[in-house]
């Protein structure tokens, strides 16, 4: 889906949930404040919070669709990021808000007073709930929009909410048991741990994830289809909001190869993976690759097996050795688990070392920033 068409659906998606809520928001209020019905009336509030959610996603999406300009040369696609970080905290908001009710409604109880039009239109909102909710959850899957996806959530949230309310009417009315505060108490903790978990979430993403293992690998078997390529690493992804991703890759090429050569592979490269993965390929960075010298496979192969056997080291690339000059250059990709990278480094130069005591080592740490 391109940009506009997202935009557009994001939008499109957002007001049909404003329209939705606002009107279930009405019917609501006016039938908890007849009924007296605390449970009804916070879930009218709880109605117009999901409106205002929708709103935020409306104006989210439009700021986020803004195109590139000097002050940001990446594009405005974040502001979607926090567009979901504040529904999340409107959710959280009205998590603690309900529970302050149903709280005041246990030490101050109220008895209500239901009629059929209070189980049609609680009943309704179940209906209605459910199927806005599965909507727009599926339609911010499709797009991308961690805000849709929240607001989906959310509704669902509020359809349990509603059939809730339902059932301790019911049960009011055939025991005479009054259990609606109580329930509010349960169903507000729900909510608090929802939006809690989507605050957290939406950080993370703010912060910068780990790109996906399943788009990683892909891009990378895209970077070695090329012919001539002995391998692809390094691939480090920055995400600028949703489906937003620049990236920068290593290949490893050919020592014979001349500099046209390269820039001819680098130039296919960024366009195969731009339009395969709508990934923005930012640089190609270069390894030379010993072919001149078969001595130098036995080399690479002890000095490879000595440095993987050590912990935290995930993997070896980047090996070049050059037999007159007695050098050897490789990168090692380290664990983030590793407390002493230093320390670690060191014991490796004694390895490769003790292997190959004429030679002179270039050791490159890499973090393990995607698979």
């Amino acid at each position: 889906m391109d940009t506009i068409n997202r935009q557009k659906t994001i939008v499109r998606t957002s007001i049909i949930g404003i329209i939705a809520n606002v009107i279930l928001a009405g019917f609501k209020a006016l039938v908890g404040a007849l009924s007296g019905s605390i449970a009804i009336v916070l879930d009218a509030v709880n109605n117009m919070s999901d409106a205002l959610s929708s709103i935020i996603t409306v104006i989210g999406a439009k700021l986020a669709g803004r195109p590139a300009d000097k002050e940001h040369p990446f594009g405005h696609g974040r502001y979607e990021h926090l567009s979901a970080a504040v529904i999340s905290v409107i959710i959280l908001y009205a998590g603690l808000t309900s529970l302050m009710e149903s709280v005041k409604s246990i030490i101050y109880p109220e008895t209500p007073e239901y009629t059929a039009v209070t189980f049609i239109v609680v009943g309704a909102a179940v209906v209605v709930k459910v199927i806005l909710g599965l909507y727009v959850r599926r339609t911010g899957k499709a797009c991308a929009s961690d805000a849709l996806v929240n607001s989906g959530t959310d509704a669902l949230q509020d359809a349990i909410i509603s059939a809730s309310t339902l059932a301790a009417a019911i049960l009011f009315l055939c025991f005479g048991w009054q259990l609606e505060a109580w329930l509010g108490v349960i169903i507000s903790g729900f909510i608090i741990k929802a939006g809690i978990e989507m605050i957290r979430e939406t950080i993370s993403k703010l912060l910068g994830e780990r790109a996906d293992s399943d788009l990683s690998a892909s891009i990378k078997a895209t970077v070695c289809e090329t012919e001539g390529v002995m391998g692809a690493y390094d691939l480090v992804m920055t995400s600028y909001g949703p489906d937003r991703w620049l990236a920068s890759v290593h290949i490893a090429v050919p020592d014979v190869w001349t500099a046209d050569k390269i820039d001819t592979v680098s130039r296919h490269i960024s366009q195969q993976v731009y339009e395969r993965h709508h990934v923005i390929v930012t640089a190609v960075g270069i390894y030379s690759h010993n072919t001149q010298n078969d001595e130098v496979i036995t080399i690479r192969e002890k000095i490879t097996e000595a440095v993987l056997s050590e912990p935290f080291v995930l993997q070896v690339h980047g090996f070049f050795c050059d037999m007159t000059a007695k050098t050897v250059r490789f990168d090692v990709v380290v664990d983030f688990g590793v407390s002493d990278q230093q320390e670690l480094l060191h014991t490796l130069q004694e390895k490769v070392k003790a292997l190959y005591p004429d030679f002179t080592f270039c050791i490159q740490p890499d973090a393990d920033v995607s698979d």
